[in-house]
C-alpha cells in the first residue's frame, strides 16, 4: 500500500489493445494488396493461433513487430512479381519468416 501523498502523484490511465486486423489490413493496402481485407483476417488468425498454441519462449515473437516484418517482405515480393497471386505471395513471406523460428 502506498502513502496518500504518493498516491496523489499517480493518475489512472486506460490502455487499449490495438486492433491488429485493422493494422494488418492497412499495411497490406499500403503495400499494394487488393484483397487486403480477407488476407488480413486470415493472417491475424494464423498469428493468434501460433501465439496461443506454441510455447512461450523468447524466440517466438508473434507481436506487431513480427507482423510488420512479414508484411513489408510480402509487399516487396508483390512488387517484384506483380502477376503472382496475393495468397501465394503472403504464404511465401510467412513461410520464409516463420519456418526458421519453428
Amino acid at each position: 500500500e502506498l502513502p496518500e501523498g504518493l498516491k496523489a502523484l499517480f493518475r489512472p490511465m486506460t490502455v487499449m489493445v490495438p486492433d491488429l486486423v485493422l493494422i494488418c489490413e492497412n499495411m497490406m493496402m499500403a503495400e499494394g494488396f487488393t484483397t487486403a481485407n480477407s488476407l488480413a483476417t486470415k493472417f491475424f488468425t494464423l498469428y493468434n493461433l501460433l501465439k496461443d498454441l506454441l510455447s512461450k519462449q523468447e524466440h517466438y515473437d508473434w507481436g506487431l513487430r513480427a507482423i510488420k516484418s512479414v508484411l513489408v517482405v510480402a509487399g516487396a515480393l508483390k512488387r517484384a512479381d506483380p502477376d503472382s497471386s496475393e495468397d501465394a505471395v503472403l504464404m511465401r513471406a510467412l513461410r520464409d519468416f516463420n519456418v526458421p523460428k519453428i
